[in-house]
């Protein structure tokens, strides 16, 4: 079939920054969605339906099960592709159909707050259904956005993922209470819907279709990089993540999240314990600085990684991560003061989603366009693979007469991280990358 310069609708996405952004923005909230739903609304209304916490555990575990093995979704997006409408469209909208379709089977279900069988049902579904559309707009993101795009996005991401979970806990948990499960999910479902049809009327690149049986044909840069065989997917894919600049990447993404996961299990106990805090007082806090940061990465962060650079950012960053450890470790006797643990926490926050909306840019530069579903979600794996790496550092130090020793390993691990980080030129990182693992960014928009 002949390439067609077909003009209907938006202008295609290689040809508008704006829609790029405005995209990422939209999706990543309506990934938020079904998440604030099943972490916050929906164990409030089972709570207060009378649910024990091992079913409420069981809800929300069925909602994080998705999420752990979204590895999956990568080899599977990279390798199926409807080229005529994108090589990430078809994901995209097909994911957040079931998304949309998975929320109005609740809303004609309306499970009871004990149901815990079709609870867990939906939400595993749903959850199935978000993976598939975050790992292919990460991948839509690698493939069309600019180098300056992608630093700003990583902030995009993380504070519209926020927002919309933010918004959907307290809006859901506000109608369930007030009108019922039913009200919930209509409005979720509303919400998403919404995003759907924006969806429906983009392209990624001129010429392709609206829809399978609108008019439209693939592009030939897609055509030209779509590997279309499992073997040669696997292949090129482990080849792109063992490049020499990929594998000194590696151990920045492992470290992101290991303060993170050491304060989200000691923190509880700490001010619990020493600080006289109750749980409302903890989560409170924990909530706010969570939604601050989120706000912070939406405008500031995301504009200050673009201005600086993934990796220069990372050079003051993670400094900066190690000297709050260490003030932490060295203040001690301040952990019963209440101010000094809330600005720990809130410092805790801004710096971390800092560092994570760092790590986006540097992590979309090394992605191979063919295999950049795979890749870019492998590294997120493994970012993300710092979290139980440090709620396991704090399970082994915490509990002893010394649990300031957690800290001053985590100053000790990151102080390595900003040493290793000045080693390596920004300069370097693209000089070295590029003649052997071809990207898509940069180029993409002006080829269309």
């Amino acid at each position: 079939m002949a390439f067609l310069p077909v003009t209907q609708g938006f202008l295609p996405l290689v040809e508008s920054p704006r829609l790029r952004m405005l995209t990422v923005f939209l999706f990543y909230v309506a990934q938020g969605i079904p998440l604030g739903f099943f972490y916050v609304a929906i164990p409030a209304y089972m709570a207060k339906s009378g649910a024990s916490p091992a079913q409420i555990a069981a809800v929300v575990g069925m909602t994080s099960l998705p999420w752990s093995l979204k590895l999956v979704n990568g080899f599977i997006i990279d390798r199926y592709a409807y080229l005529p409408m994108g090589r990430r469209r078809m994901w995209i909208v097909g994911a957040q159909s079931m998304i949309v379709l998975g929320c109005l089977l609740g809303l004609g279900l309306q499970p009871g707050g004990q149901d815990v069988f079709v609870l867990s049902c939906l939400a595993f579904a749903i959850s199935l259904a978000t993976t598939f559309q975050d790992v292919a707009i990460d991948s839509l993101a690698v493939d069309i956005m600019t180098e300056e795009e992608q630093a700003t996005a990583g902030g995009v991401m993380f504070g519209a993922q926020a927002l919309g979970m933010a918004g959907a806990g307290a809006i859901c948990g506000f109608l369930i209470q007030t009108y019922g499960i039913a009200a919930g999910f209509a409005a979720c479902a509303t919400g998403l819907a919404v995003v759907l049809a924006y969806g429906l009327a983009l392209r990624e690149r001129p010429g392709e279709k609206l829809t399978p049986w609108s008019e439209g044909a693939a592009h030939p840069r897609n055509i030209a990089i779509q590997i279309d065989a499992w073997l040669p997917l696997l292949r090129s894919s482990f080849r792109a993540i063992l490049l020499p600049m990929s594998l000194f990447f590696v151990p920045f993404l492992l470290i992101r999240a290991i303060p993170i996961g050491g304060t989200e299990a000691y923190y509880p106990v700490l001010t619990r314990e020493l600080t006289g805090w109750t749980m409302t007082d903890y989560t409170s806090v924990n909530a706010a600085a969570k939604l601050g940061s989120a706000v912070f990465a939406l405008t500031i962060g995301g504009w200050m990684v673009a201005k600086l650079g993934g990796q220069r950012a990372l050079a003051i960053l993670l400094p900066m991560m190690a000297a709050l450890m260490l003030v932490l470790g060295l203040g001690k006797p301040l952990w019963s003061d209440g101010g000094f643990m809330a600005l720990a926490i809130w410092s805790k926050e801004f710096i971390g989603i800092a560092i994570a909306t760092a790590t986006i840019p540097i992590a979309m530069r090394l992605c191979s366009p063919a295999v950049a579903a795979t890749q870019f979600t492998i590294y997120m794996a493994l970012a993300n693979f710092g979290r139980p790496i440090g709620a396991w550092l704090s399970g082994a130090t915490t509990g002893g007469p010394a649990p300031e020793i957690f800290f001053f390993l985590v100053a000790a691990i990151f102080s390595g991280g900003a040493a290793a980080i000045w080693l390596v030129k920004p300069a370097t990182v693209s000089a070295k990358v590029q003649p052997e693992a071809p990207r898509g960014i940069g180029t993409a928009p002006a080829e269309n």
